[in-house]
């Protein structure tokens, strides 16, 4: 079944190729298709393999950036990990500024991370390193984690075409099962461990100046959610999710960009412990503290509390520009700074023992909308971490 799967996935490049090509050759109109073979890595995640397929459909091409875009996903990992969506984006549905998207998924996670709640976690990594005389278990950080879930979002301007009003909704279902001792989570169960549904309502505004969104070079995106996660919504919990997020691209010279992102987020009420270690945004929802997506170089979901700060630094600089069989690739190089922490409701609300990771990393831009990133992180916590993806960090 595998050889039938890279066959497929291997065969779909190659057309999606082709039909890059001719769709280079002129300015892009009507349907078009990339198929891409998808080879990423994360520490912590290890070697995640599969496929993507991007279908865009720009009628005229007098509608930017295109009528709707449609992308499904499939991947496997080294690390018990798959992963499955399909993504719909329909900009401009409603009229000028309006947007619809929609995301269907399945993930499963049979090494997903826990290494306690709070700022300060019992972190030892050499329980788990079976070379080493402290060697417990090499399960002895990780759960079995699975979850099923339809997002839908949409957007409507308010004034002009850059401050919108945003409202979705979400239907999740979560199953999780602790390892057998010796095991972090088997020796202290967090309130969710029966799993369930996490059906919320959410509303927001977001302010979008950028010049472009792959690769934004000035300008802001900024946005204010509230979550509602409720019983009366088919929800076994009841718990609400306030994410402010600001984002800024200011241009030094014509080809070095400083980006920044700043993220708060409060959970009031009763959260699962494993929402907690998700970060919500007016785009997507992705994991953190600790990962590509949030800290790198810090171990993955090290971090978790209701109560979140997130700062990410980076210096932008586009080094070439090549056509390579027809197709057009940016380069560019960063160097990044990385900090945050998590408080517990206990805790006191200050800006002690923060947390910080540095590194370095290139990404490749190709026909706009595609980015591929590699990154090279370190913090106290480890010397050197690896993520090779798709799309820069925000």
């Amino acid at each position: 079944m595998q050889n039938y799967f890279h066959k497929l996935v291997w065969g779909l490049w190659l057309l999606g190729l082709w039909h890059g090509q001719m769709w280079a050759q002129s300015a892009p109109k009507g349907l078009a298709f990339a198929a891409v073979p998808s080879l990423t890595f994360s520490s912590g995640e290890g070697w995640e393999y599969g496929g993507k397929l991007f279908f865009y459909q720009f009628g005229k091409g007098n509608i930017q950036p295109y009528r709707w875009h449609f992308l499904l996903n499939g991947a496997k990992s080294t690390e018990e990990k798959l992963d499955v969506y399909a993504f719909l984006d329909m900009p401009h549905i409603w009229g000028p500024a309006s947007r619809l998207d929609i995301r269907l998924e399945y993930k499963k996670f049979g090494l997903e991370d826990f290494y306690g709640l709070g700022n300060r976690p019992d972190y030892r990594k050499d329980v788990a390193d079976p070379e080493k005389p402290d060697f417990l278990s090499e399960e002895y950080y990780n759960y079995n984690h699975r979850w099923s879930a339809c997002y839908v979002n949409a957007q409507w301007p308010l004034q002009g075409r850059h401050f919108k009003l945003l409202a979705g909704a979400a239907m999740v279902r979560t199953r999780l099962s602790a390892y057998p001792p010796p095991n972090r989570l088997h020796e202290e169960p967090q309130s969710g461990m029966a799993g369930g549904y996490s059906n919320y309502l959410r509303t927001g505004l977001v302010l979008d100046h950028r010049d472009q969104e792959a690769v934004s070079t000035r300008g802001y995106w900024t946005d204010l959610l509230i979550e509602k996660c409720s019983t009366w919504l088919g929800s076994d919990y009841d718990y609400s999710r306030i994410t402010l997020t600001d984002r800024r691209y200011v241009p030094l010279l014509p080809r070095v960009v400083y980006a920044q992102r700043l993220l708060l987020e409060h959970m009031p009420g009763h959260p699962p412990f494993y929402e907690m270690a998700v970060i919500s945004s007016s785009y997507q929802r992705f994991e953190g503290l600790g990962s590509g997506r949030s800290m790198r170089g810090v171990p993955r979901l090290l971090f978790i509390g209701p109560s979140k700060l997130l700062l990410n630094l980076e210096l932008r600089i586009r080094v070439m520009d090549l056509r390579i069989l027809k197709q057009d690739l940016t380069f560019y190089g960063h160097l990044f700074a990385d900090g945050g922490k998590v408080w517990l409701r206990s805790d006191a609300k200050d800006l002690k023992n923060l947390h910080f990771a540095e590194g370095v990393g290139v990404h490749v831009q190709w026909k706009k909308d595609l980015i591929g990133a590699l990154d090279i992180g370190r913090s106290p916590y480890n010397d050197m971490a690896i993520y090779l993806t798709f799309g820069n960090l925000f």
